[in-house]
């Protein structure tokens, strides 16, 4: 953290970089963010970091956060206040002000401002915290900021009468991204080369700087999903748009449901899941690409298709009764189920299997009728690092020998070895 930067952005950009390990499968415990956060402060916090740390014998990263939130805040209160009492900078030193009249108090403090230099762009008549220049420059990175994260797109058409629809675009990903966005109301594309069939009209939307852009028309929009399915659906095609949207909206109307967990969204109908989608950067990022040209196969998100090989399959080689059931009771999510074609796969996985036969032997002597035994591998080595034993038993006396391996291939030299034992 720069001394210049606020407790804001600082928090801000400390939490994108947890949500990006996140993403990446490094989860850090609660206490050790707490740690690193402390860590990445300023020298002027120093009594802050001995005051968080004296004394707890744990700590956790929101108590931090709170307390940076509550210093800043003081500070902001005391230099709003700077008139009536507070330090005066000056060439490098503070001088604490008086117990004077106010009137004399201000006119020194007019006097002084004329002498003092600025520390940012060494223009005289100011310090670094009223500096133009600052200020300019930290308006830009919260501009930069927030046109990173998202900004918020509202849009209306001519044709279809839909009007004041409210979308958040992010501007994270490729251009192939799909991103989920829970505020949008309807699905829209910059990317005319998508459409395997296109109407054109004309409309426009509005982002949140004002900035309107035109809507062309819209068209079918074909989207290979993380299970290699490639499904259709109608979009927008808005040229002026930097991300692909997924309208939440439109799928939670045609009666999919919604499920988080982990950083990760499922889109499903009945136990279908049709769509993912992965958090990234703080928005869920559809996990798929966009397909380009016409498909052999491809499953509309508003139409029931053929899906029986497919639920067979999925549902452990289901019979065809089993299924008739479950698609009754609307359990797999509109699918129409018809006729099983033939499946080598139940014909060779459901045979039965001959079982061992229960063995009986009636020995007279010793070492007429051995039994043997390979166990292993053991998760835990022994003291001689070994992971196997074998056994040999004689069926007549019960008598019991065992023999550690370290591999299985010493099971013939260490038969051999026990078979010369016990002929002598």
């Amino acid at each position: 953290m720069f001394e210049n930067i606020s407790v804001r952005d600082h928090l801000d950009n400390f939490n994108r970089v947890i949500l990006d390990l996140q993403s990446i499968g490094v989860k850090i415990d609660d206490e050790d963010q707490a740690i690193i956060l402390l860590c990445s402060l300023p020298k002027s916090y120093e009594n802050f970091i001995d005051t968080m740390l004296y004394g707890r014998d744990s700590i956790t990263v929101n108590n931090v956060k709170d307390s940076l939130q509550s210093k800043e805040l003081k500070r902001r209160v005391s230099s709003s206040n700077g008139d009536d009492a507070g330090l005066i900078v000056s060439r490098g030193r503070s001088m604490e002000r008086g117990n004077s009249s106010k009137g004399h108090t201000r006119s020194n403090s007019l006097s002084k401002s004329k002498k003092v230099r600025c520390y940012k762009c060494k223009e005289v008549g100011h310090i670094r915290k009223n500096c133009p220049q600052l200020k300019k420059e930290r308006n830009n990175n919260a501009r930069a900021t927030i046109a990173r994260s998202s900004a918020v797109v509202s849009g209306e058409s001519s044709d279809e009468g839909d009007g004041g629809d409210v979308l958040t675009v992010s501007t994270i990903g490729s251009t192939d991204t799909w991103v989920m966005d829970t505020g949008a109301s309807y699905h829209m594309t910059f990317n005319k080369e998508l459409f395997s069939s296109f109407k054109e009209w004309n409309g426009s939307v509005k982002l949140g700087d004002d900035e309107e852009l035109g809507v062309k028309g819209s068209g079918v929009v074909q989207i290979k999903m993380y299970d290699g399915i490639v499904r259709t659906f109608d979009a927008w095609y808005v040229p002026g748009l930097r991300k692909n949207l997924i309208s939440v909206g439109t799928l939670d109307k045609q009666g999919y449901n919604f499920s988080g967990k982990d950083g990760q969204i499922t889109v499903s109908k009945g136990a279908l899941v049709v769509m993912k989608g992965k958090l990234q950067h703080g928005i869920y990022v559809m996990l798929g690409h966009s397909f380009q040209g016409t498909v052999s196969v491809s499953h509309s998100l508003e139409q029931h298709v053929d899906n029986t090989e497919l639920w067979h399959r999925r549902l452990a080689h289901m019979s065809e009764r089993g299924l008739a059931v479950l698609t009754k009771q609307g359990l797999l999510g509109g699918a129409v189920t018809r006729k099983l074609k033939f499946c080598e796969s139940c014909v060779m996985g459901k045979k039965r299997r001959l079982k061992f036969c229960h063995g009986r032997h009636t020995s007279t002597e010793k070492f007429q009728y051995v039994h043997s035994d390979l166990w292993g591998p053991s998760p835990v080595l022994s003291h001689g690092r070994c992971r196997y034993f074998v056994t040999f038993i004689d069926d007549y006396s019960r008598k019991v020998w065992v023999y550690f391996l370290k591999t299985k291939d010493e099971v013939f030299g260490r038969f051999k070895e026990w078979k010369t034992m016990v002929e002598k």
